[in-house]
């Protein structure tokens, strides 16, 4: 199988490109094969033109895209994977990697009427300054996932992972203390690329909406849910339709059944709250979670929750 990495780091003189050697190394030493693609060092041109612009924004096809574009877009559907190595800049990827997306999803492409193959993987492997309980704690860890995979990858790839080698910033001691270590984990990244070890299940990074609902419920098609879990705890975000507001938080129990508490504001400025019992069944492909709701003043009813 082969994976498409797309490197982007200014300086030869970085530990990102230490992991970036490594995770490669990961690769040929499992038997698969890869395609690379420095943005730097290929001089990628990261601005989009007017006539780009214009193709994209008015959903048209034409004129053809540029060559180097075309030779990006041809590397990802001769791929199985897609791997972004990146240190992070300001909570985001550097400016030519942002600028790849810019002219690399183009319309006809990554959407609209797509010609783009759907990958089996799509990982990230970046390096940030912080360590990643600050990240998570000022939600900047989750913002950094939202973009690449609630954005930039939703429904282009069937599995994703987000790896974080934190505390790499030159004035850090863990740099050099966990520098061996990164390389190591890197190294396994890449081994175990296209292994089919079976993953525990989690919720992490998911996103539902409702597809049913009793007359009593509040939540629609129109409402997006943003699932996270850590351990045996789960959480999420939701809001759209009727719903400005909402919040979930509660466990996820060894059948993977959730036992949440719940509250939103809707649209007329009430506040509402309940409880909720889900349960997880695979159908057609898709996750669905089939649920049972009581608000605090004792209505009861049903839903169903689809992943998208």
């Amino acid at each position: 199988m082969k994976a498409f990495i797309v490197y982007c780091h200014p300086s030869e003189d970085s530990l990102t490109r230490n992991l970036r050697d490594e995770f490669i190394k990961g690769i040929i030493d499992s038997g698969n094969e890869y395609v690379l693609s420095d943005l730097y060092k290929m001089d990628f041109k990261a601005d989009m033109t007017e006539q780009e612009y214009l193709r994209d924004a008015n959903y048209r096809d034409y004129p053809e895209v540029a060559s180097d574009v075309l030779e990006e877009q041809e590397k990802i559907n001769s791929s199985d994977a897609i791997v972004f190595i990146y240190p992070v800049f300001w909570t985001e990827a550097p400016a030519k990697l942002v600028g790849w997306f810019d002219r690399v999803w183009s319309y006809g492409f990554a959407y609209g009427n797509k010609s783009m193959k759907m990958l089996e993987k799509g990982v990230i492997l970046c390096s940030a300054g912080n360590p990643e309980y600050r990240l998570e704690r000022l939600g900047l860890l989750g913002s950094m996932k939202k973009v690449m995979f609630g954005d930039r990858l939703f429904n282009r790839v069937k599995q994703t992972e987000f790896v974080l080698f934190d505390s790499t910033s030159r004035e850090k001691e863990e740099r050099e203390t966990n520098w061996e270590n990164n390389l190591k984990k890197a190294y396994q990244k890449g081994k175990t690329l296209f292994s089919q070890t079976e993953e525990g299940f989690s919720l992490e990074d998911r996103y539902f909406t409702a597809i049913s609902n009793s007359d009593t419920g509040e939540v629609s098609d129109e409402t997006i849910f943003s699932y996270h879990q850590k351990g045996n705890v789960i959480w999420a975000e939701y809001s759209g339709g009727s719903i400005i507001k909402g919040f979930l938080l509660g466990t996820i129990d060894d059948n993977n059944n959730l036992h949440f508490d719940y509250r939103h504001i809707n649209t007329d400025g009430e506040s509402r709250s309940g409880s909720c019992n889900s349960k997880p069944v695979l159908e057609n492909g898709k996750l669905r979670f089939y649920e049972h709701w009581k608000w605090t003043d004792g209505c009861e009813g049903t839903s169903v929750i689809e992943e998208i």
